[in-house]
């Protein structure tokens, strides 16, 4: 009885062995992982917007306070000094400029989204209550926005610079004007007034 309770340890252990070799070889097998969260996988065609762009513009090129012409400002009743700061809404900490009325209460914002496509936007689209597509300038636009404008008294929207880059304009209107003033057709006029400026890629 002794030896054979030593014969069954030992087969015992044997089996574990082989059943640990297999499990590891199962877990190393595949040879690939799946792509991060947000980006497409290799067997995948699409890639970036998914569009030609004409006159690609790299709004990245330039100090983001610069996007923004003086005179467009102006137009935009705001002055023409912005303050810069970062934008966690376009993307992971990329720089942003706002410029606001002398009052302080209108403040139009701009900020370069590098990496980011409007495909993210588009596969997405349910979950905005406000999302609009259009162009501006030749330029591909989405309005993205997850309260109405006319209730939040703000508007963001992107345009496509290029394959892989977006620029957020950002409106928020002072207490007084909500629903009484579209910040969106503020948003929208920052991008037509600035664009042309902007370098090319």
């Amino acid at each position: 009885m002794h030896a054979m309770d030593i014969t069954l340890r030992r087969l015992a252990r044997l089996g574990a062995g082989v059943l640990v070799v297999v499990l590891a070889g199962c877990s190393a097998g595949a040879g690939q992982q799946d792509p991060p969260e947000g980006q497409p996988s290799s067997s995948s065609p699409e890639t970036g917007s998914g569009m030609e762009i004409a006159h690609p513009k790299d709004a990245a090129a330039v100090d983001v306070c610069d996007l923004l012409p003086e005179e467009a400002a102006t137009s935009l009743g705001v002055q023409q000094q912005g303050e810069k700061s970062t934008n966690n809404l376009a993307g992971s900490g990329t720089p942003a400029c706002t410029w606001e009325s002398r009052e302080g209460k209108t403040k139009v914002s701009l900020s370069p989204a590098p990496g980011r496509s409007i495909r993210t936007y588009r596969q997405h689209k349910s979950e905005y209550v406000d999302y609009k597509e259009f162009e501006i300038s030749g330029y591909s636009v989405v309005q993205a926005n997850r309260v109405k404008p006319s209730e939040a008294g703000s508007c963001g929207m992107f345009l496509v610079a290029q394959e892989k880059q977006l620029v957020q304009s950002f409106v928020t209107l002072p207490v007084e004007q909500v629903g009484k003033t579209d910040p969106c057709s503020l948003a929208r006029k920052a991008l037509r007034l600035s664009v042309s400026s902007w370098p090319d890629a």
